[in-house]
């Protein structure tokens, strides 16, 4: 999903220890928040660091604490299950970024290159 690079303004919203998230993200600039997920806190602090209203927003989730901070947050969640048995209460569920419902959640063009 190349097409999204630079088409939308990106945030990494995780629970993951920043030790984990430093190898790919160095660059980007870390914020942190003190409640973890299933608080908002993290997807608000990042709409609001984009300058973003949180309505106007979209997350891709693979939990059920992720999608349920997301939804508190007020967003549209994209669900993409880390683990394939797990039930995401998401707007749209799909098995991977290059769904055609990701897509159309996404408003990109179907004949842009993924």
């Amino acid at each position: 999903m190349r097409e999204v690079r630079g088409a939308f303004p990106v945030a990494v919203a995780s629970n993951d220890p920043h030790s984990h998230l430093l190898a790919g993200l160095r660059s980007t600039g870390l914020d942190d928040v003190e409640n973890p997920k299933p608080s908002p806190d993290r997807y608000l602090r990042a709409c609001e660091l984009l300058g973003v209203a949180a309505t106007r927003a979209s997350a891709l989730e693979d939990s059920p604490p992720g999608v349920a901070a997301a939804r508190a947050a007020g967003l549209f969640v994209i669900g993409i299950p880390s683990v394939p048995a797990i039930e995401l209460a998401a707007d749209v569920v799909a098995e991977s970024l290059g769904d055609p419902r990701v897509r159309e959640a996404l408003d990109l063009d179907e004949t842009a290159e993924s």
